[in-house]
């Protein structure tokens, strides 16, 4: 077991190097690092005036007059003569 360790260590040394960064020259993340500049142009002002807008003129309403219905006279029947009240009533009351 104590064999196995001893060598397990050593091969960890022995490969370390290689999976340095850039190879372990000590270039890159933590070394003279420096970022590349960024410009920013900001977005140029273009000033317009409104679109103009034209409207088509309403369609012209034309009333025409109403047409002429000539009715025939009404045409009723004789009234039906009315009875006079004769002294005579039964009276029902029922209650609701």
């Amino acid at each position: 077991m104590l064999k196995k360790l001893i060598l397990a260590a050593a091969g960890l040394a022995l490969t370390a190097p290689a999976f340095a960064h850039d190879g372990g020259r000590g270039h890159g993340w933590g070394h003279h690092f420096h970022p590349r500049p960024v410009f920013v142009h900001p977005r140029p002002v273009v000033v317009m005036p409104p679109p103009r807008v034209f409207y088509a003129p309403p369609a012209p309403v034309y009333y025409a007059p109403p047409p002429v219905v000539y009715h025939p006279a009404p045409v009723y029947a004789a009234p039906v003569p009315v009875l006079p009240p004769s002294g005579v009533s039964i009276r029902l009351h029922f209650p609701l």
